[in-house]
């Protein structure tokens, strides 16, 4: 049988994280959401954070927020919530991780998704659909890459830092944290943290504060 799933959250990335729930063998049994509740979600029943507490104390949550910020700060507050509560990582049966490479809790793999050999990914990421980290990369906790971005061997994504659609990254690069890479930017040279970048070759526009909006 499935195993049931709550998810938090309501927008486009809950949409996508049910769809690699179902794939991955889970059963989406409610979705949690202060502003919707009351209301269901593809027939799903959407309800509130305190009703969660009480129902689905010990159950397996998912954070469904695409903002990288967002989310490490609502998994922070919801596991102090729900110390009972398990965080599993949902992977896509189309997508594809490499011998002892590691998939931290709360972490996402969409569909063809490539996660190489040797690779780390930390807790509460998101590797979009078609996206790839080759040999010995390492993604830190809520980090993010877009639909169809392709990262070398030896890269390194720092904490919270969002890599838009269609980048590439060349290998051995080191890209720091709460950055933005534009889309189908070409990364070839480190970027330090707190930086939004992008172009061909990638290059600093300006400097961003942590937790500075970015999905529009």
């Amino acid at each position: 049988m499935p195993t049931p799933l709550v998810i938090i959250g309501t927008g486009g990335h809950a949409v996508s994280a049910t769809n690699v729930a179902l794939s991955s063998g889970y059963e989406v049994v409610s979705y949690v959401d202060d502003k919707n509740h009351a209301s269901e979600f593809a027939g799903i029943p959407i309800i509130k954070v305190e009703d969660c507490l009480s129902q689905f104390y010990n159950y397996n949550l998912f954070i469904a927020i695409g903002d990288n910020y967002i989310r490490e700060k609502v998994s922070s507050e919801i596991k102090k919530m729900m110390p009972n509560a398990r965080f599993p990582s949902l992977i896509h049966s189309a997508s594809a991780v490499g011998w002892n490479a590691q998939i931290g809790a709360g972490s996402i793999l969409m569909p063809f998704a490539n996660v190489g050999p040797n690779s780390i990914v930390g807790s509460g990421c998101i590797l979009n659909t078609g996206s790839s980290i080759d040999h010995d990369c390492r993604m830190n906790a809520f980090s993010s890459i877009a639909p169809g971005v392709f990262c070398g061997g030896n890269v390194h994504i720092g904490t919270r830092s969002a890599v838009s659609i269609g980048a590439n990254i060349k290998h051995g690069i080191n890209i720091g944290s709460d950055v933005v890479i534009g889309a189908n930017s070409y990364v070839n040279t480190t970027i330090d943290d707190n930086i939004v970048a992008y172009g061909s070759p990638c290059k600093k526009v300006r400097s961003r504060k942590k937790g500075t909006p970015y999905l529009r």
